[in-house]
Protein backbone atom coordinates (compact mmCIF):
# COMPACT_ATOMS: atom_id res chain seq x y z
CA UNK A 1 0.00 0.00 0.00
CA UNK A 2 2.94 2.61 0.59
CA UNK A 3 4.15 1.57 -2.75
CA UNK A 4 0.96 3.32 -4.35
CA UNK A 5 1.10 5.70 -2.44
CA UNK A 6 4.44 6.71 -3.42
CA UNK A 7 3.69 6.13 -7.01
CA UNK A 8 0.83 8.26 -6.61
CA UNK A 9 1.94 11.07 -4.98
CA UNK A 10 5.86 11.35 -6.50
CA UNK A 11 4.83 13.23 -9.67
CA UNK A 12 2.71 15.89 -8.14
CA UNK A 13 5.56 16.17 -5.42
CA UNK A 14 8.48 16.65 -8.31
CA UNK A 15 5.98 18.75 -10.36
CA UNK A 16 5.03 21.26 -7.06
CA UNK A 17 8.21 20.96 -5.05
CA UNK A 18 10.92 20.08 -7.29
CA UNK A 19 14.23 19.34 -5.45
CA UNK A 20 12.70 18.99 -2.32
CA UNK A 21 11.00 15.69 -3.22
CA UNK A 22 14.36 13.96 -2.72
CA UNK A 23 15.03 15.94 0.22
CA UNK A 24 11.56 13.97 1.71
CA UNK A 25 12.17 10.65 0.44
CA UNK A 26 16.06 10.63 1.96
CA UNK A 27 14.74 12.40 5.62
CA UNK A 28 12.17 9.62 5.82
CA UNK A 29 14.64 6.82 4.95
CA UNK A 30 16.93 8.45 7.01
CA UNK A 31 14.16 8.29 9.71
CA UNK A 32 13.18 5.05 9.53
CA UNK A 33 16.58 3.51 10.12
CA UNK A 34 17.16 5.14 12.88
CA UNK A 35 13.65 4.12 14.17
CA UNK A 36 14.77 0.33 13.51
CA UNK A 37 18.24 1.10 15.01
CA UNK A 38 16.96 2.28 18.12
CA UNK A 39 13.70 0.29 18.36
CA UNK A 40 14.44 -3.48 17.60
CA UNK A 41 16.72 -5.63 19.76
CA UNK A 42 20.16 -7.15 17.53
CA UNK A 43 19.38 -10.84 16.45
CA UNK A 44 22.69 -11.71 15.06
CA UNK A 45 23.89 -14.78 16.33
CA UNK A 46 20.64 -15.66 18.51
CA UNK A 47 19.27 -19.39 18.32
CA UNK A 48 15.43 -19.16 17.56
CA UNK A 49 14.54 -20.14 21.42
CA UNK A 50 16.81 -17.03 22.82
CA UNK A 51 14.16 -14.91 19.87
CA UNK A 52 10.97 -16.70 21.49
CA UNK A 53 12.49 -15.04 24.72
CA UNK A 54 13.16 -11.64 23.51
CA UNK A 55 9.85 -11.30 21.98
CA UNK A 56 7.78 -13.07 24.39
CA UNK A 57 6.83 -15.68 22.82
CA UNK A 58 8.76 -18.19 25.24
CA UNK A 59 8.23 -22.11 23.91
CA UNK A 60 6.78 -21.73 19.74
CA UNK A 61 10.62 -22.93 18.45
CA UNK A 62 10.86 -25.60 21.20
CA UNK A 63 7.32 -26.53 19.95
CA UNK A 64 7.82 -26.68 16.44
CA UNK A 65 11.42 -28.59 17.10
CA UNK A 66 9.21 -31.23 18.75
CA UNK A 67 6.57 -31.49 16.33
CA UNK A 68 9.42 -31.66 13.20
CA UNK A 69 10.89 -34.70 15.40
CA UNK A 70 7.22 -35.93 15.84
CA UNK A 71 6.80 -36.02 12.28
CA UNK A 72 10.62 -37.66 11.46
CA UNK A 73 9.86 -40.21 14.09
CA UNK A 74 6.34 -40.74 12.07
CA UNK A 75 7.98 -40.94 8.52
CA UNK A 76 11.19 -42.87 9.52
CA UNK A 77 13.84 -40.59 9.42
CA UNK A 78 15.31 -41.14 12.59
CA UNK A 79 16.72 -44.46 11.63
CA UNK A 80 18.45 -42.60 8.36
CA UNK A 81 19.71 -40.16 11.09
CA UNK A 82 20.63 -42.09 13.32
CA UNK A 83 22.02 -44.61 10.73
CA UNK A 84 24.15 -41.93 8.81
CA UNK A 85 22.53 -42.15 5.52
CA UNK A 86 20.75 -45.02 2.75
CA UNK A 87 22.54 -45.41 0.01
CA UNK A 88 21.72 -47.70 -2.80
CA UNK A 89 22.65 -51.45 -2.64
CA UNK A 90 26.23 -52.36 -2.77
CA UNK A 91 27.29 -48.69 -2.77
CA UNK A 92 28.99 -49.57 0.28
CA UNK A 93 31.58 -52.01 -1.58
CA UNK A 94 34.99 -50.93 -2.01
CA UNK A 95 36.11 -49.57 -5.65
CA UNK A 96 38.67 -51.47 -7.50
CA UNK A 97 40.81 -49.83 -10.14
CA UNK A 98 40.42 -52.10 -13.25
CA UNK A 99 44.20 -51.54 -14.51
CA UNK A 100 43.70 -51.98 -18.22
CA UNK A 101 40.78 -50.44 -18.76
CA UNK A 102 41.71 -47.65 -16.51
CA UNK A 103 38.20 -47.50 -14.80
CA UNK A 104 37.19 -48.17 -11.34
CA UNK A 105 34.47 -50.78 -10.44
CA UNK A 106 32.67 -52.23 -7.85
CA UNK A 107 34.08 -55.59 -6.23
CA UNK A 108 31.01 -57.51 -5.09
CA UNK A 109 31.10 -59.93 -1.98
CA UNK A 110 34.67 -58.55 -0.95
CA UNK A 111 35.57 -57.54 2.59
CA UNK A 112 37.21 -54.48 3.28
CA UNK A 113 40.59 -55.11 5.17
Amino acid sequence: MNNFIIGQITPDLLTHVRWGTYILFGALSFLGAAFIYFFFPETKGLSLEEMDILFGSVGAAAADTERMREIAREIGLDDVVKGGSVSAPGMNEPKVLDEKLGTQTREHGSESE
